[in-house]
């Protein structure tokens, strides 16, 4: 890897090597409703005249949350967030406008009902004040349980908040955690001293510094909804003696929890901001965490207000096959 591999390492200040989506409004069909600025999970909508607006310099995840809460039909995404140099510069397949098509695999017609739930399954952002049952939050769990581990371990626990009123306290709790770290990020933007520290701290630690991911942690501060109105919040733990790779381990259980909800007709949110937890002592001790687990992540469940199950972009796969002694990479 290059030395230019690690130029360009804190974004926020050099908005022109980077790109969002551009957003289309169909203006005759959009009410104003606002549902779609309620989904963005990096706030990077407003409503102007009564019409949503893309906030300029604000790092869009290119998630697609706002077309699949537009029950309407009357926004559109066009292209994916991009880098075009340096440490964070995208290496993905980025298709044409159009896609997604029906997903194609050769041999197969049609698609099964797995299939079909995994495509169109959405992460909900509004949710119904409807409490969720503790049987169907069992039900889900039971689902995780089940799931494949390492070593068959099962490095996995729980712990289940169905009280909304709870859930704010937590909130209120891991808000300053947030608010000291995106404060800091986000002052490289006029603070050189700054903007070198991160600059060198980015490589080393990507999957927190990636200003995507610093968005997501500003969009969440307080008085902002973190739990986006949902009813129940399950935190997902994993034993830090897991073998191998326990947080993997916890993904799929955590995968199978909201494939269950979606059949159950609930649905959900992963939640990653809970790992905060992890540094609030007295949050822990109130919650029952203790040695030998952590928080990995945590998944809001509950009922929709806003149906946002749908086909949505998603950038193509990158696959090396390795076959009958040769190698080639498909390129979409």
């Amino acid at each position: 890897m290059g030395i230019g591999n690690f130029t360009h390492t804190y974004l926020p200040a050099e908005p022109d090597i980077w790109h969002v989506p551009r957003f289309v409004v169909d203006e005759e069909k959009c009410t104003g409703c606002g549902n779609c600025i309620k989904a963005c999970p990096a706030a990077c909508l407003e409503l102007v005249e009564g019409k949503p607006r893309y906030i300029e310099k604000i790092a869009c995840l290119a998630c697609s949350a706002c077309v699949a809460h537009c029950e309407k039909g009357a926004m559109r995404m066009e292209g994916f967030y991009r880098v075009d140099k340096g440490f964070w510069r995208t290496v993905s397949f980025q298709p044409e406008d159009g896609y997604p098509r029906i997903p194609e695999v050769e041999g197969i017609e049609g698609l099964t009902p797995v299939e079909e739930v995994i495509y169109k399954r959405r992460s909900n952002r509004i949710y119904s004040k409807k409490p969720v049952p503790d049987e169907l939050v069992r039900r889900v769990i039971e689902a995780g349980r089940f799931a494949p581990s390492h070593g068959n371990c099962q490095p996995w626990a729980f712990v289940v908040i169905n009280d909304r009123e709870e859930m704010d306290r937590i909130a209120d709790a891991i808000d300053p955690i947030y608010r000291a770290l995106t404060s800091f990020y986000f002052s490289g933007k006029t603070n050189p001293l700054t903007r070198r520290l991160l600059a060198l701290l980015s490589p080393l630690a990507p999957a927190k510094f990636d200003q995507r991911a610093q968005t997501g942690g500003k969009a969440i501060l307080r008085p902002n909804d973190v739990f986006m109105g949902a009813p129940c919040l399950i935190l997902l733990l994993g034993d830090k003696r897991g073998i191998n790779n326990p947080d993997l381990d916890i993904g799929i259980c955590g995968t199978n929890m909201v494939l269950a909800a979606h059949s159950l007709g609930l649905v959900t949110c992963w939640c990653g901001f809970t790992i905060a937890i992890n540094y609030h002592p007295g949050l822990k001790k109130k919650l029952g965490i203790k040695w030998p687990y952590k928080v990995v992540s945590g998944i809001v469940l509950g009922y929709p207000r806003v149906k946002a199950d749908s086909m949505v972009k998603r950038e193509l796969p990158r696959i090396t096959w390795v076959k009958g002694g040769r190698k080639w990479t498909e390129m979409p």
